[in-house]
């Protein structure tokens, strides 16, 4: 680490307050400052959330299915579970090999700020395509470009368990939420606005991603690795091992990864579609869908970073995280359940608020115990903070493409077929919440 920080303030033992003291062994307790918190790396993570979420919510939430339903009306479920699927499965895919490129990277600006420098630009680029998009393949494109660059980004996270100590990496993951749901806030009121302009939308949301991008750059204190301690391994090798995880030598991460996996895939079920629940579902009609679509945006942006808030103070409090992350599967269950039986608007936003708070609960409570339980230490942080995005993405990757199949199932029966996809996303949360049960190196 450059400055006065060390390269990696490691999470004081349970016992690392007490101290043995005098040739008579006599015992005294001298309890251990926590680590120093390194405030322009906090800054800096929490502006690239800005920027980011300012940039990428409001293509996901607002403008994308709403640019498919005017293109392709009589596909638009296909066509959107297609552009999520494939955004999702190329973030997936390419992120762990850059994160292990970063782990590798003996650059003099550092080994984590030149690929967020990178992906920024590829981010950006697909912003512009898609304000120009005016077809089908256009959107592939710009969503396609959008997916790669902010897998070069990816090594970014690797900053938390690089230079954040344990004690306030629940405040970080949480806050960070919290920042990036604001901005997705403010882009969930601008954006319907401008929904016959899309240049104007997404060339904003390019423009303050870059002016937070520049800002970061500044900031970051990032950890510089010597040439002399990379090792001799040819580059296809290296390569491979981006993705190489052994659940017999890291069983915990493991766990961690497959209850992440499941209960993401219930969260993706339940968000992915909710325009069309509104319209086939509680037929909502087309003049009535905006100020619904701002409504439900802003309700569930407020949930999930009231939630990531709540979780953020818990995961560092609570010693149990476990529990907590099965607490989280539990609300998301109920939430998804309410959804599912709704019969008016009202009654689904409270489903779906409910969702979105155990959701934004989720994120720092489980990314505080992946921080706790990473394989190899600070020496492959970034591969495996990569490597556990997978659990995120492929989900979604997966999520879009199940669930019309879901939904053509639940067509056939009395429930119908939406509601079909939120019950099938309550038993995802609950299997989730009970498989990091099995984690035994953390409470």
């Amino acid at each position: 680490m450059t400055g006065m920080e060390p390269d990696r303030p490691a999470a004081s033992p349970p016992d690392a307050g007490l101290a043995v003291a005098g040739a008579g062994g006599l015992a005294e307790i001298e309890p251990e400052l926590p680590a120093r918190v390194p405030k322009r790396n906090v800054a800096a993570i929490w502006i690239v959330a800005f920027g980011v979420g300012i940039s990428s919510v409001m293509p996901a939430l607002v403008v994308i299915p709403v640019m498919i339903a005017r293109i392709s009306p009589e596909n638009k479920d296909t066509v959107l579970g297609a552009v999520l699927g494939i955004q999702a499965f190329v973030g997936m895919a390419f992120a762990p090999l850059f994160g292990a490129l970063s782990d590798r990277t003996t650059s003099r600006f550092g080994m984590r700020r030149p690929w967020l420098a990178a992906g920024s630009i590829g981010i950006i680029g697909g912003l512009f395509v898609l304000g120009m998009a005016a077809s089908i393949p256009m959107i592939f494109l710009g969503v396609i470009m959008m997916a790669v660059g902010g897998s070069i980004t990816s090594p970014v996270h690797a900053l938390t368990p690089d230079s954040i100590p344990d004690h306030y990496r629940g405040r970080v993951l949480g806050i960070n939420m919290l920042i990036g749901v604001g901005a997705g806030l403010i882009a969930a009121i601008v954006g319907p606005m401008f929904l016959n302009d899309e240049l104007i939308l997404f060339g904003g949301g390019a423009v303050m991603l870059a002016v937070c991008m520049v800002i970061a750059l500044l900031l970051i204190r990032d950890r510089h690795l010597d040439p002399r301690d990379v090792p001799r391994e040819p580059l296809l090798r290296v390569l491979l091992a981006a993705y190489k995880v052994n659940p017999k030598e890291s069983p915990d991460f493991s766990w961690v990864f497959a209850s992440r996996f499941v209960i993401t895939l219930g969260i993706a079920f339940t968000t992915t579609f909710m325009i069309y629940f509104l319209t086939d579902q509680l037929h909502v009609t087309e003049q009535q869908l905006p100020p619904l679509i701002t409504l439900n945006a802003i309700l569930g942006l407020v949930g999930v970073g009231a939630g990531s808030l709540v979780g953020a103070i818990l995961a560092d409090k609570i010693p149990s995280r476990k529990r907590l992350v099965l607490t989280c599967a539990i609300l998301i269950a109920v939430g998804a359940v309410i959804v599912a039986f709704s019969s008016s608007v009202p009654m689904f936003y409270i489903g779906s608020a409910i969702v979105t708070f155990a959701g934004g609960m989720f994120i720092p409570t489980d990314g505080t115990l992946v921080m706790t339980v990473l394989p190899g230490g600070d020496k492959h942080a970034a591969k495996y903070m990569a490597i556990i995005t997978i659990a995120d993405q492929l989900p979604r990757s997966i999520g879009p493409f199940v669930a019309p199949a879901v939904i053509a199932l639940g067509a056939h029966t009395a429930l119908g077929g939406y509601p079909l996809l939120y019950l099938a996303a309550a038993v995802a949360a609950i299997i989730g919440g009970l498989l990091v049960r099995n984690v035994r190196s953390v409470r």
